[in-house]
């Protein structure tokens, strides 16, 4: 008999089935109604030692029955989600052992800032063959750290911010979508100071426009 079916609490790490003594690890997928949320769940329903412990969709709050089937791992669309800092600490609160793993297509300093801010244990691409998932979520739920390559060597890359604060705190309000004009008197400067620090902003990340630098500059972690 399982634990959940006997009532008692599993553990941090996967269970063992007691007919094959295979490990059983309980996933629960976060994310918006869609292709991937469905594509993950079959994925998860399918797979030999694991079992598919719900679907939630980000703005929901944890249900009891999600938090009954006591989840090794939370799988949440890092894209689709617009605080995952204040989305995991709901887990943390009720589930402090459930891991949470992010999935991401954009392998961007910007984030592995959002992934770790959010305290995950895993930060894995979209592109990833269902085979090599499913491998990274085991070693996630036995207790490792996964972190997808490309993405932490975009973080080393952006190490060095090539903006000066002055000009951080243009292309910062810019991304809040602030006029030159705007700029300028939020900042108390005149506007055509704001427009060379934009030149220089632009030069600095190699962008055509100032959409482009403030996308550029996200993405690296500058602002």
């Amino acid at each position: 008999m399982d634990e959940l079916a006997s009532g008692k609490q599993s553990s941090s790490g996967p269970d063992r089935a007691a007919e094959n003594d295979e490990p059983t690890i309980r996933v629960v997928v976060v994310g918006p109604p869609g292709l991937l949320r469905t594509a993950l769940a079959a994925i998860l329903a399918a797979a030999p030692g694991f079992e598919l412990a719900g679907e939630s969709d980000p703005d929901h709050h944890l249900t009891d029955g999600v938090v009954t089937r006591r989840p090794h791992v939370v799988l949440v669309d890092l894209d689709a989600i617009e605080d995952p800092a204040v989305l995991s600490g709901r887990w943390h609160a009720r589930l402090p052992e459930c891991a949470v793993v992010v999935l991401t297509s954009r392998r961007t300093a910007r984030a592995l800032r959002r992934a770790l801010g959010a305290r995950a244990r895993g930060i894995i691409a979209k592109d990833v063959a269902p085979q090599e998932l499913l491998d990274q979520l085991r070693l996630v739920a036995e207790g490792q750290r996964m972190i997808d390559p490309v993405t932490a060597l975009a973080a080393l890359d952006a190490a060095v911010n090539p903006l000066n604060e002055r000009e951080r705190e243009v292309t910062a309000a810019a991304a809040r979508g602030m006029s030159t004009k705007e700029i300028a008197g939020h900042l108390h400067l005149a506007p055509g100071t704001v427009r060379n620090h934009l030149s220089a902003v632009l030069r600095k990340t190699g962008a055509r426009n100032r959409w482009e630098a403030v996308q550029r500059a996200q993405d690296a972690g500058w602002i």
